[in-house]
C-alpha cells in the first residue's frame, strides 16, 4: 500500500505557471519610458545602480550588473524631483540581497502581502526608495511598488499556456520597448520637457510624442548616436518644427531627415554627449 501511494504521488503532474516578464510590471502612468539592454550600454546600467542603491560597493555594483539583462524604466519629472519606476530582467543572486540591502547600509525591510494570493514579498526601503525581488529573474524599484508586486503575483499564478496580454502600457509601446536588443529605446508622451532637457532650448513644436533609439558611438565612446521619431499634431506644425529642430540639434549634412507621413518626421545620426542623457535621467 505504501509503495502504491508513493508511486501515485510521484505520478501527479506538477502545475506549470507562467513566467513573468519585467516589462509587464511597468504601469501606464509615466511620461517617459526607456528600455536599456545590457548589450547596448552596461556602463549606463552601472550608473543607474550606483545612483539608486545607496552605500553599495564597487564590487557589488559589478556583480549585480553582470546578472542584469535588460532594464525598463518609467519616469515622471517634477519641479524639484523625479519619480522612477523600474522593472529589471535579471538573474538575481537572491542570497546576496539581504547582505547588500542591510540595516547596516541604511535599508529597512518589510513584508508586503499580495492582494490576491496573500503571498508575502520582502520590500527594502532606503529614505523612500523601495526595492523588491519577487523572483530570481526580476527586480522592482521605485514608484508603484505594491502595484508591481500585485501584478507579478497575479501573472505568476496563471497557467504556463495562458498567453493573454497582461501588460499595462499600450500595445505599440510594449512592442517597441520589448524589442530593444542592441540599442537603447525610449518614448516620451510629454515631449516638450524632454526636448528642453535634451537640447537646452525652449521648443514649442506642438508634438504628440517623441520616440527614438541610440547606441554608443564606437569612434567616440563618450557620446551616443541618436535616431528620433517625431509625431506632430499636424502637417503645418511639422513644417514649422523642422527648421527649429535643425537649429536646436545643429544638424549637418551627415544627418538625415525623413518624413514618414504628413505629420511624422525622423532624424537619424544625431550625436549627443552622454552627459545630456544622464541629466535627463538625473544620474
Amino acid at each position: 500500500m505504501a509503495v502504491l501511494l508513493a508511486w501515485s504521488c510521484k505520478s501527479v503532474p506538477q502545475t506549470a505557471f507562467r513566467q513573468v516578464k519585467a516589462i509587464e510590471l511597468i504601469d501606464n502612468n509615466s511620461s517617459f519610458y526607456i528600455a536599456i539592454p545590457k548589450t547596448a550600454d552596461s556602463d549606463l546600467i552601472e550608473r543607474i545602480i550606483k545612483n539608486n542603491v545607496k552605500n553599495i560597493s564597487e564590487s557589488d555594483v559589478n556583480l549585480i550588473t553582470s546578472h542584469i539583462d535588460k532594464v525598463y524604466c518609467g519616469l515622471n519629472r517634477h519641479k524639484n524631483s523625479i519619480e522612477i519606476q523600474s522593472a529589471i530582467d535579471a538573474s538575481v543572486p537572491l542570497k546576496m540581497i539581504p547582505k547588500i540591502l542591510s540595516p547596516k547600509n541604511g535599508w529597512q525591510k518589510r513584508q508586503y502581502k499580495a492582494e490576491s494570493s496573500q503571498i508575502q514579498y520582502p520590500v527594502y526601503d532606503y529614505s523612500g526608495l523601495q526595492m523588491a525581488f519577487p523572483s530570481a529573474n526580476i527586480c522592482c524599484i521605485g514608484r508603484g511598488m505594491e502595484f508591481m508586486l500585485d501584478k507579478y503575483d497575479s501573472i505568476s499564478s496563471l497557467p504556463a499556456d495562458d498567453t493573454s496580454p497582461c501588460y499595462e502600457v499600450p500595445d505599440d509601446l510594449y512592442d517597441y520597448l520589448d524589442n530593444a536588443k542592441e540599442e537603447i529605446r525610449f518614448y516620451a508622451n510629454k515631449p516638450q520637457s524632454f526636448l528642453t532637457i535634451l537640447t537646452g532650448a525652449q521648443l514649442n513644436l506642438n508634438l504628440v510624442d517623441v520616440k527614438g533609439s541610440f547606441v554608443t558611438d564606437q569612434l567616440h565612446p563618450s557620446q551616443y548616436i541618436l535616431k528620433l521619431h517625431f509625431k506632430f499634431k499636424s502637417e503645418k506644425m511639422l513644417k514649422a518644427g523642422r527648421t527649429l529642430l535643425v537649429l536646436a540639434f545643429g544638424l549637418t549634412n551627415s544627418q538625415s531627415m525623413i518624413g514618414e507621413s504628413e505629420n511624422e518626421l525622423i532624424i537619424d545620426g544625431i550625436k549627443l554627449d552622454k552627459q545630456q542623457l544622464y541629466k535627463l535621467l538625473v544620474l
